[in-house]
C-alpha cells in the first residue's frame, strides 16, 4: 500500500491535469452551492453595501458570458505559452528536465485558476433567469448576487495570476534558474543520505547470490521483475519488517535508477523454510517500477541532470562554457557536503536486509567519468573544475574519499594536457595541479 500511495503520489506532482482539474470540480460545485446561497439570503443585503448595486438578469449574464469566454481563451494563451517553455527547455537543456516543467506548481495553479474561473461562470450563469423564463410563470426574475460579485473577484485573482505567470515563464527557463534549482534539491537530497536517509546506490558492485549462500541458508529463491521499466521506490521499512518477522535473509539486487528488463532478477531471498508464492508477492509489491527514473531515492538522477546540462552547453553546437562553469558551481555544494561527512557504506546490512547506498566516491567518479572528455577541451571549464577538485581535496574526511578526489584530478588534468591546444593553457593546469598538491 505504501508502495502503491508513494508511487501514484510521484504521478500526481508531474502530472499537468491534476490541481485544474481539482479546481475545475471545486469551481462546479461552488457554482450550484453559491445560488443557493443567494436564493436563502435574497438581495436586501446589497443595499447596506455603499459600492454595490443589484445586478439584473440581462446584465448578470452579459458579465458572465464575457468573463466566461475571456477566462477560458487566456488559459489557452497560458497553455501555449508553457508548451513553448517546455519546448524551449527540452531542445536547449535536455528531454530529461520537461519532469520539472510539468511538475511546477505555478503553471499548474495559474491554469487551473483560468479554467475553474470560466467554468464557474458558466455554471452560475445556467442558474439566472428572468421572468416568464420558466415552467412557473409566477416565479420572479432570478440573480445570484453573491454568485456574480464572487465571479468578479474570480477575474481579478486570475488577472494577478496572469501577471504573475508572464514573469514566471521566462523566470523558470532561465539556465541561472534551472541549475540552481537542480543544485539546491541535489544539497538536500545529500543531507538526508547523509543523516541515515534511504536513498540508494545504483553503481555500486552487485551484491551476488553467493554471498547469501556463505551466509549458511539452506536455500536461495531468486524473485524475477514482473515488468520492464526503472526502479523508482523500495519500500525498506516493509521489506525489513518482512525479513525479520519471517526470517528471511534478503538481498536487494537493484536500486532506484536501475533499468530491469521483465524477468530479470531483482531480490535474492535465502530461508531454511518453505518459499509460498504469497511470500513472493509481498516482497515484490515493496518495489515499485515505472517508465522512468524520479528523485524520491535516486539521489543520482539530480546529479545526472546537471551532468546533461552541462554536456549540452558544451557541444560544438552550443559552446557556452559560463553554463558548464555554472553546472559545476552548483554541483559543489552536495559533493562538499558528501566529501565532509563520514563514509557512508556502500552496501547497508540491517536487521536481515542488505541494500546499497549512494557514496561520495561513487557520485563523484560517475559525474566526473562523464563530462572529462568535455571539460578537458575548454580551458575556462577545465580550471574550474580542477579548483572544484582541489576544494574537495581540502574537504574530504577521509583518505578513501580524498583518494578518489586526487584521482579525479589526475585524469582530469592529464586529459587536459592532451587536448588543450594553448601552451599556456597547459602550463596553467599544470600549476594548479601542483598546488593541489601542496
Amino acid at each position: 500500500m505504501r508502495n502503491f500511495i508513494v508511487k501514484h503520489a510521484a504521478q500526481l506532482r508531474e502530472n499537468y491535469w491534476f490541481w485544474p482539474m481539482t479546481m475545475t470540480l471545486l469551481a462546479v460545485v461552488l457554482g450550484f452551492a453559491l445560488p443557493r446561497l443567494d436564493a436563502a439570503i435574497g438581495t436586501a443585503w446589497i443595499k447596506s453595501v455603499p459600492f454595490l448595486r443589484e445586478i439584473q438578469a440581462d446584465g448578470a449574464r452579459a458579465i458572465l458570458t464575457t468573463l466566461a469566454s475571456s477566462s477560458l481563451g487566456v488559459a489557452g494563451v497560458a497553455f501555449s505559452m508553457t508548451i513553448v517553455a517546455v519546448s524551449f527547455a527540452s531542445a536547449n537543456y535536455g528531454p530529461r528536465l520537461i519532469g520539472n516543467f510539468m511538475s511546477d506548481r505555478v503553471n499548474q495553479l495559474v491554469l487551473g485558476i483560468l479554467v475553474s474561473t470560466s467554468v464557474y461562470c458558466i455554471t452560475v450563469l445556467s442558474t439566472v433567469y428572468a421572468p416568464g423564463e420558466t415552467s412557473v410563470a409566477s416565479l420572479e426574475a432570478f440573480v445570484p448576487q453573491v454568485s456574480v460579485s464572487i465571479a468578479l473577484l474570480l477575474v481579478l485573482i486570475s488577472i494577478g495570476a496572469l501577471i504573475g505567470y508572464i514573469h514566471h515563464i521566462p523566470e523558470s527557463i532561465n539556465i541561472m534558474t534551472i541549475t540552481s534549482g537542480l543544485g539546491s534539491r541535489l544539497h538536500q537530497a545529500v543531507l538526508r543520505l547523509i543523516e541515515g536517509g534511504p536513498e540508494l546506490d545504483r553503481e555500486t558492485a552487485e551484491v551476488g547470490v553467493l554471498a547469501e549462500r556463505e551466509s549458511g541458508a539452506e536455500q536461495v529463491t531468486l524473485l524475477a521483475s514482473p515488468a520492464s521499466g526503472y526502479v523508482q521506490y523500495l519500500d525498506l521499512e516493509k521489506l525489513r519488517s518482512t525479513a525479520t518477522e519471517r526470517r528471511f535473509q534478503i538481498t536487494v539486487l537493484r536500486a532506484p535508477g536501475d533499468f530491469v528488463a521483465s524477468q530479470e532478477t531483482l531480490i535474492s531471498v535465502s530461508h531454511q523454510g518453505s518459499f509460498s508464492g504469497q511470500d513472493e508477492g509481498d516482497l515484490l509489491s515493496c518495489i515499485t517500477i515505472g517508465q522512468g527514473r524520479t528523485t524520491d531515492q535516486d539521489v543520482l538522477f539530480l546529479s545526472d541532470q546537471l551532468v546533461e546540462v552541462m554536456i549540452r552547453a558544451l557541444s560544438p553546437g552550443v559552446n557556452d562554457p559560463h553554463t558548464a562553469m555554472q553546472c559545476l558551481d552548483w554541483l559543489k555544494p552536495a559533493l562538499l557536503a558528501f566529501a565532509a561527512a563520514t563514509p557512508i557504506p556502500q552496501t547497508a546490512e540491517q536487521d536481515r536486509l542488505r541494500y546499497r547506498r549512494v557514496s561520495f566516491v561513487v557520485m563523484l567518479d560517475r559525474t566526473f567519468d562523464r563530462i572529462r572528455q568535455h571539460v578537458a577541451a575548454d580551458w575556462m571549464v577545465v580550471l574550474h573544475a580542477l579548483e572544484l577538485l582541489t576544494d574537495l581535496s581540502s574537504a574530504a574526511s577521509h583518505p578513501e574519499s580524498k583518494l578518489a578526489v586526487d584521482q579525479q584530478l589526475d585524469l582530469l588534468a592529464q586529459a587536459a594536457e592532451e587536448l588543450l591546444p594553448d601552451s599556456g593553457a597547459r602550463e596553467e593546469v599544470r600549476r594548479l595541479k601542483d598546488a593541489s598538491r601542496a
